[in-house]
């Protein structure tokens, strides 16, 4: 037998059948009327093996003689029959379990509703049975939206779940002293009357009405309404879901149908528009200029897109938006290649906003489709640079490593045999220039390490990456390292990577070849100049030579320079250390 109020997409059906508390409904003379699934996991059986066959699987309070018609029983009867005892699974096993059951009139019949908690899991569901002192008061509580049970006749609010309690802001004693006029705005009372009694009292009421909070907001919302007979009362169980929002965007993209036209014939962007109802599909102009495709060369079809999506994407895009319409989500997102009129395939990221009726029923697509393949293609190529410089990197460490070890280890046995022969001057000689050779490696080896880690730029920006390398490498190589920088959050991306890359190779030739004791970076921006100082007092050199045999980096580090359309400029001279300026004039790398 099914009983009217289990008939499938009934919100009593929902209820049950979702909730995580085991639950049945039995006969009185205790054969099984419905079943959740919550119970068939708990019992290791199906549905089909319970409804009709006799409850065997638990022990129930016996029920002869009760006649749940007699008023006097039902207001006796109230409290929930609890009690502890053990329920038998499939696999044979017996569980202890708490009981609860009480006996309800559905039409003509009287049946048991019976709610049955693990004892193995009470941690989890003790708080929730403790507040179940009524017929389906879990159930009416885990409902995640506004629930209202209020009395037909005076519209006198008997009940709310916590969802309401937390969307509308008042508490639920404030609640209890209210009616259904009260969380409305005077201008829908009347309506809401009228249409609440001119109802039969078996009708669902359904419909989008205004709704008021406490604080005065006025919010619009969807109403599913059900008769609900309660201890003898005439009311209505109602489920509220908030649409305020989603009205007001589908308002919107009424109200800028002649934007969005305008707005697709000026963006580089492909707007689209798909009418789910009419299964057709519209694109904008941009087709010609981002994909070459000219109006006449689509068709107003989701296959036309569909037919152009790489094989490849094809499953995994169509799965992704078909779940994104069938869901409650109003956005939906993918990235694929997508084929252009030369036969090449593109990469797109594809975004839309998905527009639902009152129902919650897809209707409307719109979005938008970018070309990302310029972006995928510069990435892809400062990932191949990157890994061609960390290769260079790994050469520079290789060479180092072994041409000092080397070196070394020469040094180190010319020492030893220095001292077998008794000859302290010598031997104290190689000992000073086996440190010396030491220190300098040890320069060498902190230079190739702080290079070989992760982009400082990247992750602490022009100023911080400046910092971190005088303190990784030039400060523990016993170096007096000195910054002095402006805010440089006004310079552009590109000159910020250039201007890094030139101190640092000015840094490389101080700590490789300077022995100076002491470098000073300064870095200002004064009236719209960006200025760059970069001087070490160390041994110096000849401008003109080192500049003939294109040593010491100065080649790259000008060149950086003119792509900056700046002045580079160099001061040294033997004895004298070294400065290196670097005059720009702009913040945007741009000068010409």
């Amino acid at each position: 037998m099914v009983l009217e109020s289990f008939a499938p997409g009934t919100l009593f059906a929902r209820i049950f059948h979702g909730s995580p508390v085991a639950m049945f409904v039995a006969t009185l003379d205790n054969q099984y009327v419905d079943v959740n699934e919550a119970y068939c996991d708990l019992t290791g059986c199906r549905p089909q093996e319970l409804v009709g066959n006799p409850v065997a699987e638990i022990e129930l309070p016996p029920a002869a003689g009760v006649d749940c018609f007699d008023p006097s029983y039902l207001t006796a009867h109230v409290p929930v029959d609890e009690r502890k005892t053990m329920l038998r699974t499939a696999a044979g096993d017996k569980r202890p379990v708490i009981v609860s059951t009480q006996v309800e009139k559905w039409g003509s019949h009287c049946y048991r509703i019976t709610l049955i908690q693990d004892l193995t899991k009470i941690t989890q569901t003790q708080g929730a049975l403790q507040r179940s002192q009524s017929r389906f008061r879990l159930i009416f509580e885990s409902i995640p939206l506004p629930v209202f049970v209020y009395d037909v006749a005076t519209v006198a609010i008997l009940d709310v779940n916590p969802a309401a309690v937390r969307h509308y802001g008042y508490s639920r004693e404030e609640f209890l002293g209210m009616s259904m006029m009260d969380v409305r705005p005077p201008s829908e009372r009347e309506k809401f009357l009228k249409k609440l009694h001119e109802l039969p009292d078996d009708t669902r009421l359904v419909g989008v009405w205004k709704h008021r909070k406490k604080d005065g907001t006025i919010i619009d919302v969807d109403v599913t309404s059900y008769a609900l007979e309660l201890d003898g009362r005439r009311t209505r169980l109602t489920v509220i879901r908030d649409v305020t929002e989603q009205l007001a965007i589908q308002a919107a993209l009424a109200a800028g149908e002649e934007q969005l036209r305008i707005l697709a014939t000026v963006t580089a962007d492909v707007i689209w528009e798909y009418d789910l109802i009419a299964n057709q599909a519209s694109f904008s102009t941009g087709l010609v200029p981002a994909f070459g495709y000219e109006p006449s060369e689509t068709t107003a079809s989701p296959e036309w897109w569909l037919s152009h999506v790489h094989p490849d994407d094809r499953q995994a895009t169509t799965e992704g938006f078909a779940a994104a319409i069938n869901s409650d989500t109003l956005y939906w997102s993918a990235d694929y290649r997508f084929r252009r009129a030369d036969a090449r395939y593109a990469t797109v990221l594809d975004r839309g906003y998905i527009i639902r009726d009152a129902d919650g029923r897809a209707t409307r697509v719109i979005g938008a489709m970018v070309d990302l393949t310029q972006q995928v293609e510069l990435k892809e190529a400062a990932e191949r640079a990157a890994q061609e410089e960390r290769r260079r990197l790994a050469r520079d460490l290789h060479d180092a490593v072994t041409q000092s070890l080397y070196s070394l280890s020469l040094m180190a046995e010319a020492a030893r045999r220095r001292v077998q022969v008794g000859d302290a001057q010598a031997t104290e000689e190689y000992i000073m220039r086996l440190g010396e050779l030491a220190q300098q490696s040890l320069k060498e080896m902190r230079l190739l390490v702080y290079e070989l880690r992760p982009s400082a730029l990247e992750r602490a920006g022009l100023a911080g990456a400046i910092r971190e390398r005088l303190d990784a490498v030039e400060r523990r190589s016993g170096m007096t390292a000195r910054l002095q920088i402006d805010d440089v959050a006004q310079l552009a991306p590109n000159m910020q990577i250039q201007l890094f890359h030139i101190i640092q190779e000015a840094l490389n030739n101080t700590l490789k070849h300077a022995a100076a004791s002491v470098v000073r970076v300064r870095l200002q921006i004064e009236d719209g100049l960006t200025l760059l100082e970069v001087t070490d007092n160390g041994k110096g050199f000849d401008p003109a030579e080192v500049a003939a045999a294109g040593g010491l980096g100065l080649t790259s580090m000008r060149e950086r320079v003119e792509t900056l359309g700046g002045q580079f400029n160099l001061d040294s001279a033997p004895g004298q250390g070294t400065i290196i300026r670097v005059t720009l004039t702009s913040t945007d790398g741009n000068n010409g």
